[in-house]
């Protein structure tokens, strides 16, 4: 049986490793120290049964502005949204860390994860936002993992840098995107 734990002050990070130094850190480190200021709240996947730590996030509220995209990448990101409710930023959760033990690497667990994130913040629209927002590493096992679960790039300015800005839509989740499509 799974549980969500939020991890908080108090509450002792277990031993853990999904193989990313930088991704651990934050994990052992800066989660506990990210929440006491408010920028971020981490949430663990544990195994009661097994008393281990399969997975971690954290989320933050975030937006997306002009900054993120070519004027012509925000313009199209933004047609998609009726015109009265079109502002000069765009409300956005933020997946600022996403790491999966190694013991649990490539059986969908990630993907679960962000199916969870998904549903967790359309349902009852806890706090408003329209879009979920991830920096990705920019490799290519990271970039095509994002896209096999739905996030497309909200620009191409960043080709070379370290990390990817990716979106996914929280307005399409739950509808088959091929059926959708004209013949």
């Amino acid at each position: 049986m799974f549980e969500l734990v939020r991890l908080e002050d108090g509450i002792r990070c277990p031993r853990f490793t999904c193989g990313d130094s930088d991704l651990d850190e934050f994990y052992h480190s800066d989660s506990v120290l990210s929440a006491g200021h408010l920028l971020s709240v981490t949430y663990e996947i544990h195994d009661k049964a097994k008393k281990a730590t399969l997975a971690f996030f954290c989320v933050s509220n975030d937006s997306i502005t002009s900054e993120y995209a070519t004027r012509s990448g925000y313009n199209r990101l933004l047609s998609i949204v009726p015109r009265e409710k079109r502002y000069s930023s765009m409300p956005a959760v933020k997946i600022g860390r996403l790491g999966v033990h190694v013991s649990h690497n490539n059986n969908g667990l990630g993907s679960d994860i962000l199916e969870f994130i998904k549903a967790w913040f359309t349902e009852k629209n806890k706090t408003g936002c329209r879009f979920i927002i991830v920096d990705a590493y920019n490799l290519e096992r990271v970039i095509n993992f994002y896209e096999r679960n739905g996030f497309r790039f909200l620009t191409g300015n960043d080709e070379g840098s370290d990390t990817r800005i990716m979106y996914f839509d929280l307005m399409t989740y739950g509808y088959d995107e091929l059926s959708t499509t004209s013949e």
